[in-house]
Protein backbone atom coordinates (compact mmCIF):
# COMPACT_ATOMS: atom_id res chain seq x y z
CA UNK A 1 0.00 0.00 0.00
CA UNK A 2 1.56 3.44 -0.81
CA UNK A 3 1.69 6.52 2.14
CA UNK A 4 -1.33 6.36 3.75
CA UNK A 5 -0.02 10.47 5.00
CA UNK A 6 -3.51 12.58 4.83
CA UNK A 7 -1.17 15.92 4.53
CA UNK A 8 -0.03 14.81 0.79
CA UNK A 9 -0.58 12.31 -1.21
CA UNK A 10 0.73 11.85 -5.11
CA UNK A 11 -1.76 11.60 -8.07
CA UNK A 12 -1.01 10.08 -11.13
CA UNK A 13 -3.42 11.44 -14.09
CA UNK A 14 -3.49 9.77 -17.36
CA UNK A 15 -4.63 12.66 -20.31
CA UNK A 16 -3.82 10.45 -23.30
CA UNK A 17 -3.06 12.94 -26.09
CA UNK A 18 -6.81 14.73 -27.44
CA UNK A 19 -7.75 17.81 -25.94
CA UNK A 20 -11.16 16.22 -24.83
CA UNK A 21 -9.01 13.96 -22.64
CA UNK A 22 -6.18 16.31 -21.98
CA UNK A 23 -7.53 19.43 -20.94
CA UNK A 24 -9.97 18.59 -18.35
CA UNK A 25 -6.87 16.20 -16.99
CA UNK A 26 -4.76 19.50 -16.15
CA UNK A 27 -7.56 21.32 -14.86
CA UNK A 28 -7.60 18.48 -12.20
CA UNK A 29 -4.05 18.53 -11.98
CA UNK A 30 -3.81 22.20 -11.40
CA UNK A 31 -6.64 21.81 -8.15
CA UNK A 32 -4.87 19.22 -6.67
CA UNK A 33 -1.45 20.81 -7.02
CA UNK A 34 -2.58 24.57 -5.57
CA UNK A 35 -3.74 22.20 -2.56
CA UNK A 36 -0.41 21.11 -2.19
CA UNK A 37 -0.69 17.74 -3.46
CA UNK A 38 1.63 15.82 -5.88
CA UNK A 39 1.00 15.25 -9.41
CA UNK A 40 2.20 13.85 -12.62
CA UNK A 41 0.10 13.44 -15.45
CA UNK A 42 0.85 10.93 -18.12
CA UNK A 43 0.41 12.74 -21.92
CA UNK A 44 0.96 10.49 -24.88
CA UNK A 45 4.60 11.55 -27.02
CA UNK A 46 2.39 13.85 -29.61
CA UNK A 47 3.33 17.45 -30.55
CA UNK A 48 -0.46 18.11 -29.53
CA UNK A 49 0.09 17.16 -25.98
CA UNK A 50 3.63 18.38 -25.72
CA UNK A 51 2.95 21.94 -26.60
CA UNK A 52 -0.13 22.16 -24.01
CA UNK A 53 2.05 20.25 -21.30
CA UNK A 54 4.39 23.23 -22.20
CA UNK A 55 2.25 25.81 -21.01
CA UNK A 56 1.37 23.89 -17.57
CA UNK A 57 5.90 24.46 -15.79
CA UNK A 58 4.48 24.11 -12.75
CA UNK A 59 3.49 20.35 -13.34
CA UNK A 60 5.09 17.07 -13.59
CA UNK A 61 4.09 15.32 -17.08
CA UNK A 62 5.57 12.08 -18.52
CA UNK A 63 5.25 10.90 -22.21
CA UNK A 64 4.67 7.73 -23.71
CA UNK A 65 4.13 6.18 -26.79
CA UNK A 66 0.50 4.70 -26.55
CA UNK A 67 -1.30 4.20 -29.32
CA UNK A 68 -4.66 3.97 -30.20
CA UNK A 69 -6.26 0.17 -30.28
CA UNK A 70 -6.78 -0.83 -34.22
CA UNK A 71 -8.96 -3.53 -35.23
CA UNK A 72 -7.84 -7.48 -33.48
CA UNK A 73 -6.35 -8.98 -36.64
CA UNK A 74 -4.29 -5.78 -37.70
CA UNK A 75 -0.67 -5.90 -38.14
CA UNK A 76 -0.46 -2.21 -36.07
CA UNK A 77 -2.06 -4.62 -33.54
CA UNK A 78 1.94 -6.09 -32.31
CA UNK A 79 2.97 -2.38 -32.04
CA UNK A 80 -0.06 -1.97 -29.54
CA UNK A 81 0.12 -4.71 -27.29
CA UNK A 82 4.27 -3.78 -27.52
CA UNK A 83 3.25 -0.57 -26.25
CA UNK A 84 0.85 -1.54 -23.51
CA UNK A 85 3.37 -3.62 -21.92
CA UNK A 86 6.13 -0.94 -21.84
CA UNK A 87 3.45 1.28 -20.35
CA UNK A 88 2.23 -0.80 -17.95
CA UNK A 89 5.60 -1.23 -16.49
CA UNK A 90 7.06 2.25 -16.68
CA UNK A 91 3.35 3.37 -15.05
CA UNK A 92 4.31 0.37 -11.96
CA UNK A 93 7.82 2.28 -11.81
CA UNK A 94 5.90 5.73 -11.46
CA UNK A 95 3.71 4.64 -8.96
CA UNK A 96 6.56 3.21 -6.71
CA UNK A 97 9.08 6.31 -7.20
CA UNK A 98 6.66 8.76 -6.51
CA UNK A 99 4.57 6.53 -3.69
CA UNK A 100 1.51 7.30 -5.68
CA UNK A 101 -1.40 6.44 -3.71
CA UNK A 102 -4.12 7.41 -6.41
CA UNK A 103 -4.52 6.69 -10.36
CA UNK A 104 -6.89 8.90 -11.89
CA UNK A 105 -7.69 7.94 -15.95
CA UNK A 106 -9.69 10.28 -18.00
CA UNK A 107 -10.51 8.27 -20.82
CA UNK A 108 -9.40 6.37 -23.91
CA UNK A 109 -7.00 3.38 -24.30
CA UNK A 110 -4.07 5.85 -22.91
CA UNK A 111 -6.22 4.99 -19.42
CA UNK A 112 -5.82 1.43 -19.43
CA UNK A 113 -2.23 0.62 -18.67
CA UNK A 114 -1.93 3.51 -15.46
CA UNK A 115 -5.01 2.25 -14.10
CA UNK A 116 -4.58 -1.46 -14.56
CA UNK A 117 -0.63 -0.57 -13.08
CA UNK A 118 -2.73 1.26 -10.39
CA UNK A 119 -4.75 -1.47 -9.06
CA UNK A 120 -2.08 -4.19 -9.29
CA UNK A 121 -0.28 -1.80 -6.90
CA UNK A 122 -2.86 -1.08 -4.60
CA UNK A 123 -3.57 2.26 -5.47
CA UNK A 124 -7.47 3.93 -5.52
CA UNK A 125 -8.45 4.35 -8.91
CA UNK A 126 -10.67 6.56 -10.74
CA UNK A 127 -12.26 6.84 -14.52
CA UNK A 128 -13.95 9.78 -15.78
CA UNK A 129 -16.02 9.73 -18.81
CA UNK A 130 -16.91 13.07 -20.34
CA UNK A 131 -19.28 11.66 -23.45
CA UNK A 132 -23.00 10.49 -22.86
CA UNK A 133 -22.00 7.04 -24.19
CA UNK A 134 -18.64 5.40 -23.25
CA UNK A 135 -16.30 3.94 -25.47
CA UNK A 136 -14.89 0.44 -25.45
CA UNK A 137 -12.30 2.01 -23.68
CA UNK A 138 -13.46 3.04 -20.64
CA UNK A 139 -16.40 0.11 -20.95
CA UNK A 140 -12.74 -1.68 -19.90
CA UNK A 141 -10.97 1.18 -17.72
CA UNK A 142 -14.16 0.76 -15.25
CA UNK A 143 -13.31 -2.98 -14.51
CA UNK A 144 -9.85 -1.28 -13.02
CA UNK A 145 -11.56 1.44 -11.19
CA UNK A 146 -12.84 1.81 -7.66
CA UNK A 147 -15.06 4.49 -8.54
CA UNK A 148 -16.74 5.87 -12.19
CA UNK A 149 -17.11 9.72 -13.02
CA UNK A 150 -19.72 11.15 -15.87
CA UNK A 151 -19.37 14.36 -17.48
CA UNK A 152 -23.23 13.63 -18.04
CA UNK A 153 -26.08 12.54 -16.12
CA UNK A 154 -26.88 10.11 -19.34
CA UNK A 155 -23.97 8.15 -18.89
CA UNK A 156 -24.03 6.61 -15.81
CA UNK A 157 -26.73 3.53 -17.20
CA UNK A 158 -24.10 2.33 -19.08
CA UNK A 159 -22.08 1.43 -15.92
CA UNK A 160 -24.77 -0.45 -14.40
CA UNK A 161 -22.99 -3.30 -12.99
CA UNK A 162 -20.06 -0.84 -11.73
CA UNK A 163 -21.30 0.07 -7.62
CA UNK A 164 -20.45 3.38 -7.55
CA UNK A 165 -21.01 6.03 -10.44
CA UNK A 166 -21.18 9.45 -10.00
CA UNK A 167 -21.71 12.80 -12.08
CA UNK A 168 -19.15 15.19 -11.88
CA UNK A 169 -19.48 17.11 -14.91
CA UNK A 170 -16.13 17.65 -17.47
CA UNK A 171 -13.13 20.04 -16.08
CA UNK A 172 -12.66 23.32 -18.52
CA UNK A 173 -9.08 24.24 -19.05
CA UNK A 174 -8.06 26.76 -15.62
CA UNK A 175 -7.51 29.25 -18.95
CA UNK A 176 -10.88 29.21 -19.58
CA UNK A 177 -11.84 29.99 -16.37
CA UNK A 178 -9.66 33.01 -15.19
CA UNK A 179 -12.00 35.97 -16.19
CA UNK A 180 -9.76 38.91 -17.37
CA UNK A 181 -9.57 41.97 -18.17
CA UNK A 182 -9.29 42.41 -21.84
CA UNK A 183 -11.51 43.39 -24.33
CA UNK A 184 -12.98 40.55 -26.59
CA UNK A 185 -13.98 42.76 -29.34
CA UNK A 186 -10.97 44.47 -29.21
CA UNK A 187 -9.49 41.47 -29.23
CA UNK A 188 -10.44 40.06 -32.48
CA UNK A 189 -10.94 43.58 -33.75
CA UNK A 190 -15.26 43.34 -34.06
CA UNK A 191 -17.32 45.58 -33.70
CA UNK A 192 -19.27 46.04 -30.13
CA UNK A 193 -22.65 46.99 -31.90
CA UNK A 194 -23.03 43.68 -33.85
CA UNK A 195 -24.11 40.51 -32.52
CA UNK A 196 -21.10 37.64 -32.89
CA UNK A 197 -20.98 34.13 -34.57
CA UNK A 198 -18.62 32.16 -33.30
CA UNK A 199 -17.77 29.16 -35.51
CA UNK A 200 -15.26 26.34 -34.39
CA UNK A 201 -14.41 22.79 -35.48
CA UNK A 202 -13.24 21.09 -32.22
CA UNK A 203 -10.12 18.97 -32.17
CA UNK A 204 -11.52 17.01 -35.32
CA UNK A 205 -12.05 19.80 -37.63
CA UNK A 206 -15.11 20.46 -39.41
CA UNK A 207 -14.25 20.72 -43.23
CA UNK A 208 -17.78 19.84 -43.82
CA UNK A 209 -19.50 22.70 -41.15
CA UNK A 210 -16.46 24.98 -42.73
CA UNK A 211 -17.46 24.58 -46.71
CA UNK A 212 -21.44 25.12 -46.13
CA UNK A 213 -20.50 28.49 -44.04
CA UNK A 214 -18.97 29.51 -46.73
CA UNK A 215 -21.85 29.10 -48.92
CA UNK A 216 -23.84 30.76 -46.51
CA UNK A 217 -21.26 34.38 -45.80
CA UNK A 218 -23.84 36.29 -48.12
CA UNK A 219 -26.78 35.39 -46.04
CA UNK A 220 -25.24 36.24 -43.31
CA UNK A 221 -23.76 39.70 -44.50
CA UNK A 222 -27.18 40.44 -44.71
CA UNK A 223 -28.48 39.68 -41.15
CA UNK A 224 -25.98 42.53 -40.26
CA UNK A 225 -23.86 40.26 -38.03
CA UNK A 226 -20.19 39.39 -37.77
CA UNK A 227 -18.33 36.31 -37.66
CA UNK A 228 -15.40 35.12 -35.66
CA UNK A 229 -14.39 31.73 -37.69
CA UNK A 230 -11.35 29.37 -35.67
CA UNK A 231 -11.09 27.20 -39.18
CA UNK A 232 -8.14 24.94 -37.95
CA UNK A 233 -4.84 24.37 -40.03
CA UNK A 234 -5.94 22.28 -42.48
CA UNK A 235 -8.86 24.49 -43.83
CA UNK A 236 -7.14 27.73 -42.79
CA UNK A 237 -5.96 28.97 -46.05
CA UNK A 238 -9.68 27.89 -48.52
CA UNK A 239 -11.26 29.32 -45.54
CA UNK A 240 -9.51 32.55 -45.35
CA UNK A 241 -10.12 32.92 -49.78
CA UNK A 242 -14.22 32.67 -49.57
CA UNK A 243 -14.01 35.22 -46.64
CA UNK A 244 -12.21 37.63 -48.64
CA UNK A 245 -14.93 37.64 -51.57
CA UNK A 246 -17.29 39.24 -48.63
CA UNK A 247 -15.18 42.55 -47.50
CA UNK A 248 -18.21 43.93 -46.22
CA UNK A 249 -19.34 40.90 -43.67
CA UNK A 250 -17.24 42.30 -40.59
CA UNK A 251 -14.99 39.22 -39.68
CA UNK A 252 -12.28 37.65 -37.90
CA UNK A 253 -10.55 34.33 -39.41
CA UNK A 254 -7.89 32.50 -37.73
CA UNK A 255 -6.28 28.97 -38.04
CA UNK A 256 -6.05 28.75 -33.85
CA UNK A 257 -7.05 30.80 -31.67
CA UNK A 258 -5.19 30.77 -28.06
CA UNK A 259 -7.65 32.97 -26.26
CA UNK A 260 -10.86 30.75 -26.16
CA UNK A 261 -12.06 32.65 -23.57
CA UNK A 262 -12.76 35.52 -25.22
CA UNK A 263 -13.96 34.00 -28.15
CA UNK A 264 -16.92 32.36 -25.76
CA UNK A 265 -16.82 35.98 -24.30
CA UNK A 266 -17.44 37.88 -27.33
CA UNK A 267 -19.92 35.61 -28.64
CA UNK A 268 -23.78 35.62 -29.14
CA UNK A 269 -24.49 31.82 -31.06
CA UNK A 270 -21.80 29.44 -31.82
CA UNK A 271 -21.57 26.89 -34.95
CA UNK A 272 -19.56 24.01 -33.20
CA UNK A 273 -18.96 20.21 -32.85
CA UNK A 274 -20.68 18.47 -30.08
CA UNK A 275 -17.43 17.14 -28.77
CA UNK A 276 -18.05 16.61 -24.59
CA UNK A 277 -15.19 19.71 -23.77
CA UNK A 278 -16.55 21.95 -26.42
CA UNK A 279 -19.55 21.38 -24.94
CA UNK A 280 -18.47 22.02 -21.30
CA UNK A 281 -16.84 25.29 -22.28
CA UNK A 282 -19.86 26.34 -24.19
CA UNK A 283 -22.41 25.78 -21.29
CA UNK A 284 -19.67 27.22 -19.05
CA UNK A 285 -19.68 30.67 -20.42
CA UNK A 286 -23.35 30.37 -21.67
CA UNK A 287 -23.35 30.44 -25.25
CA UNK A 288 -26.50 29.22 -26.85
CA UNK A 289 -25.03 26.55 -29.92
CA UNK A 290 -26.12 24.98 -33.55
CA UNK A 291 -24.04 21.62 -32.71
CA UNK A 292 -23.19 19.57 -35.80
CA UNK A 293 -21.86 16.47 -34.59
CA UNK A 294 -19.15 14.45 -36.10
CA UNK A 295 -20.50 11.77 -37.83
CA UNK A 296 -17.65 9.85 -37.46
CA UNK A 297 -16.75 9.64 -33.54
CA UNK A 298 -17.26 6.52 -31.95
CA UNK A 299 -20.17 4.95 -30.85
CA UNK A 300 -21.94 7.94 -32.39
CA UNK A 301 -21.49 9.78 -28.92
CA UNK A 302 -21.61 13.20 -30.89
CA UNK A 303 -24.91 12.64 -31.62
CA UNK A 304 -25.94 11.62 -28.22
CA UNK A 305 -24.00 14.45 -26.53
CA UNK A 306 -26.20 16.97 -28.96
CA UNK A 307 -28.83 15.67 -28.24
CA UNK A 308 -28.89 16.51 -24.59
CA UNK A 309 -28.33 19.61 -25.00
CA UNK A 310 -31.07 20.08 -27.98
CA UNK A 311 -33.30 18.51 -25.38
CA UNK A 312 -32.25 20.76 -22.94
CA UNK A 313 -32.96 23.94 -24.75
CA UNK A 314 -29.54 25.21 -24.89
CA UNK A 315 -28.53 23.58 -28.48
CA UNK A 316 -29.94 22.94 -31.89
CA UNK A 317 -29.08 19.87 -33.47
CA UNK A 318 -28.08 19.61 -36.59
CA UNK A 319 -26.90 16.57 -38.77
CA UNK A 320 -24.00 17.41 -41.45
CA UNK A 321 -26.46 15.15 -43.78
CA UNK A 322 -28.92 17.81 -43.40
CA UNK A 323 -27.32 20.96 -43.10
CA UNK A 324 -26.86 23.20 -46.15
CA UNK A 325 -26.67 26.76 -46.92
CA UNK A 326 -30.46 27.45 -46.18
CA UNK A 327 -30.58 25.05 -43.33
CA UNK A 328 -27.76 26.69 -41.67
CA UNK A 329 -29.10 30.81 -42.71
CA UNK A 330 -32.52 29.85 -40.93
CA UNK A 331 -31.14 28.37 -38.18
CA UNK A 332 -28.90 31.16 -37.03
CA UNK A 333 -31.68 33.89 -38.23
CA UNK A 334 -33.85 32.11 -36.05
CA UNK A 335 -31.88 31.95 -32.97
CA UNK A 336 -29.33 35.06 -32.83
CA UNK A 337 -32.12 37.31 -33.68
CA UNK A 338 -35.10 36.94 -31.58
CA UNK A 339 -33.79 38.50 -28.16
CA UNK A 340 -35.98 36.30 -26.23
CA UNK A 341 -35.17 32.41 -27.69
CA UNK A 342 -31.90 33.96 -27.60
CA UNK A 343 -31.67 34.69 -24.01
CA UNK A 344 -33.75 30.89 -23.32
CA UNK A 345 -30.95 29.67 -24.77
CA UNK A 346 -28.45 31.29 -22.69
CA UNK A 347 -30.21 30.47 -19.54
CA UNK A 348 -30.63 26.64 -20.67
CA UNK A 349 -26.77 26.61 -21.67
CA UNK A 350 -25.35 27.81 -18.00
CA UNK A 351 -27.90 25.65 -16.70
CA UNK A 352 -26.05 22.90 -18.35
CA UNK A 353 -22.70 23.84 -16.88
CA UNK A 354 -21.10 22.33 -14.01
CA UNK A 355 -18.61 24.78 -13.20
CA UNK A 356 -16.87 23.30 -10.38
CA UNK A 357 -16.14 20.24 -11.80
CA UNK A 358 -12.34 19.55 -11.32
CA UNK A 359 -12.73 20.71 -7.28
CA UNK A 360 -15.56 18.14 -7.43
CA UNK A 361 -12.93 15.23 -8.79
CA UNK A 362 -10.14 16.78 -6.19
CA UNK A 363 -12.78 16.54 -3.82
CA UNK A 364 -13.58 12.74 -4.48
CA UNK A 365 -9.86 11.97 -4.93
CA UNK A 366 -9.22 13.44 -1.75
CA UNK A 367 -11.77 11.80 0.17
Amino acid sequence: MKSKSKKTIHVLIACGGTGGHLFPGIAVGEVLKARGHDVTLIIRDTEKASIAASGHKDLRFEKMPFLAMPKPWSPKMIGFLSGLWKGMKQCRQIIRQHQVSVVLGMGGFTSFAPLYAGRKEKCRTFIHESNAIPGKANKLNARYSDIVLCGLDACKKHFPKHEKVLTVGTPVRSAMRVQGKDDPHQFFNLDKTKKTLLIMGGSQGARGVNRVVGMTLEQFEKMGIQVLHIAGPTDYEEVRDVYAKHPMLPQHVAAFCHRMDLAYRVADLAIARSGASSMAELAYFGVPSILVPYPFAAEDHQTRNAEIFDAAGAAKLLTEKEINADTLADTVRSLMLDPQKSAAMKKAATKMAIRDSAEKIADLILK
